[in-house]
């Protein structure tokens, strides 16, 4: 499974332009956090879900699908802080879901701090779904675990970003363990999550309405209040480029930001603020 993450990740992110900065793989749900470099996100993820989804489906022979119909969370990360927070996040789930007592141990395809801005991940062609003789699926993928320059220019190196978001690491670590203290419990372990059925079914009830953010400040209210502001007239100008174009006017310009009319419409867009 790992492999076929992996493969199915460079994939999509070599195909459609996108940097990866961190990823992992849950035992129901993955993890990814990267960069969309030309407004290809959507696009990304429809085929790595797929191809991850399909690979998976041949080989654990499921005839049913793979990803329940939730809209899958996606969040902008404004501020430093919000994503040093968000790498640390996903480097720490296996932790905060009580399957490992260290991310590190983690025996899936993982990401650790230090990894970030230095690791490159190679791995041949799952022997899975994936047609060899065909070209599109070359032998090798490979991932690059690139640091957001974010980070770089905030922290002044590559070294004390990774730094910071270990230092994070360890506080949801920490965190995790008096949670896990506090219910009663102890960590799974690397190795009875191994020997886990992969048919086994989490027994827990999701929480119903939750909220799905749209971006995230790292607690920086005045900025968060500037992305409310931003994503209110992003809304107030398409809703009203939308009544236009449905009224038949077909050179009204959408506001920048806009994807499906852009690619299903050729509508027009305005140019980047």
């Amino acid at each position: 499974m790992a492999q076929i993450f992996w493969y199915c990740l460079g994939i999509a992110a070599t195909e459609f332009n996108v940097t990866v900065h961190a990823a992992l793989l849950m035992s129901t749900h993955p993890h990814t956090s990267v960069s969309d470099n030309e407004g290809n996100l959507p696009e990304f993820k429809r085929r790595f879900h797929r191809l991850l989804a399909m690979c998976t489906k041949a080989f654990r022979d499921w005839p049913e699908e793979v990803f329940n119909k939730a809209q899958a969370g996606e969040h902008e990360l404004l501020t430093p802080k919000a994503m040093v927070r968000n790498l640390a996040y996903l480097i720490a789930n296996p932790v905060l879901a009580g399957a490992v007592r260290y991310a590190k141990d983690w025996p899936g395809a993982k990401t650790q701090a230090r990894d970030i801005g230095r690791r490159v991940v190679r791995v041949p062609r799952p022997n899975f779904y994936l047609d060899p003789k065909n070209p599109i699926w070359p032998e090798w993928s490979e991932v690059r675990l690139e640091m957001p320059q974010m980070l770089i220019d905030h922290y002044g190196s590559v070294e004390n970003a990774q730094r910071a978001i270990d230092k994070e690491v360890k506080r949801l670590e920490r965190e995790a363990l008096r949670e896990t203290k506090r219910r009663g419990r102890s960590f799974q372990g690397a190795r009875r999550v191994l020997r886990m059925k992969h048919t086994a079914q989490s027994r827990s009830r999701e929480e119903f309405g939750t909220r799905n953010p749209q971006f995230a400040a790292g607690g920086d209210s005045e900025v968060a209040a500037r992305a409310v502001r931003r994503l209110r007239a992003f809304n107030a100008d398409y809703d009203a480029a939308l009544e236009r174009w449905k009224a038949g006017e077909r050179d009204v310009r959408f506001p920048h930001g806009t994807w499906w009319m852009r690619i299903h419409h050729g509508v027009r867009c305005h140019p980047p603020p």
